[in-house]
């Protein structure tokens, strides 16, 4: 079966297919976001705006550095991600996954769109909104030009655009991947119990043993795509924490009157946005939890009475394998399930 079209442009970003074209585009995307980090950097320490205005600079700058981070955590398991594009080539993934993947991917290109039209509408719109007002993106206005015709204003806009964009890039590639290998593992699964039921119809030991062996390269492979996934999921739910203390600070900056609409607006929503991955990383979490409980109700709903001693051998080592459960620890913290997303919720 072959990949998702949005997956194959993925890998192809992290250098495992033959094109190199889209991995070019990786190294312009770090490129371009560490511009981005050290602008909003400037622009907090020498920007003599408004404490608001520094604070929103602050969140761009914290988004910046997690999608740098992230940029780097694709190039530097480069090998880990080309492993588990080997494992996983030959396999198809669930029809109910593969629509989730395009929903996800249809959610961050509208979403992506709607960041940015969204503060242009507003300032045509409403006459409180004068070009040259860094309501958008105040960390650009450390650049030697000024914002006082609409050539120069524009321009500053687009570069808005293209960091919303890579953004929004990221997140997908982090979701939609994600998303992906678990769906491979869930079908792997479903082909294991299968052959477990084969064999234990026919009485086929060999048939078993392949069983075991096919369950130890999963393991395997769920142990490469914690390897790859850990790091990012936790930048992202600590980036979370620290995006919504600050979110509130702004909040309370709006109800006495001190914040722009269009700025509040923009960090509600990525507030929001940041729901939606808490989301999908905790119920997919939670999904290769489960999995491994497939397994468990064929070895346990059959009667092994008489099979050979070997054989019964084999189906003890299994039930003992199985009996562990995939759990998608991050960082020796946490385990990402849907209990988490509940206490996040408390």
């Amino acid at each position: 079966m072959q990949h998702i079209d949005t997956i194959n442009m993925f890998l192809q970003m992290t250098g495992c297919t033959d094109g190199k074209l889209m991995l070019y585009l990786t190294y312009f995307e770090f490129l371009i976001t560490f511009y981005y980090l050290i602008a909003a950097y400037l622009s907090i320490v020498h920007s003599e705006q408004s404490v608001t205005i520094q604070l929103f600079a602050l969140l761009c700058m914290l988004i910046e550095c997690v999608i740098l981070l992230n940029i780097a955590f694709r190039l530097y398991h480069r090998d880990h991600i080309r492993e588990m594009h080997r494992y996983s080539r030959r396999l198809g993934i669930p029809d109910s996954y593969r629509s989730k993947i395009n929903i996800i991917t249809k959610y961050h290109l509208i979403a992506s769109n709607v960041f940015v039209i969204f503060p242009v509408t507003y300032a045509i719109l409403y006459d409180s909104v004068r070009v040259g007002d860094p309501f958008t993106y105040p960390y650009l206005d450390v650049l030697p030009v000024h914002a006082d015709n609409l050539a120069i204003y524009a321009f500053k806009y687009l570069a808005y655009a293209i960091s919303v964009y890579i953004a929004h890039v990221e997140l997908c590639f982090i979701n939609t991947t994600f998303i992906y290998y678990v769906g491979v593992l869930k079908h792997r699964i479903e082909t294991i119990v299968q052959t477990i039921r084969e064999a234990v119809v026919d009485n086929d030991e060999q048939k078993f043993k392949y069983a075991i062996i096919q369950h130890q390269k999963l393991l395997s492979y769920f142990s490469t795509m914690k390897k790859v996934f850990s790091k990012p999921i936790l930048l992202s739910m600590s980036f979370n924490a620290i995006y919504f203390g600050l979110t509130t600070s702004f909040v309370i900056q709006a109800i006495r009157g001190y914040i722009n609409q269009v700025i509040l607006s923009i960090c509600i929503a990525s507030s929001a946005a940041a729901v939606i991955n808490i989301t999908i990383y905790t119920f997919y979490g939670s999904e290769l939890m489960d999995l491994h409980d497939k397994i468990l109700h064929v070895l346990f709903d059959n009667a092994f009475f008489y099979v050979s001693k070997s054989f019964k051998s084999s189906i003890l080592i299994m039930m003992t394998r199985v009996t562990i459960p995939l759990k998608f620890t991050v960082g020796y913290i946490f385990t990402i399930n849907l209990n988490l997303l509940l206490k996040v919720s408390e």
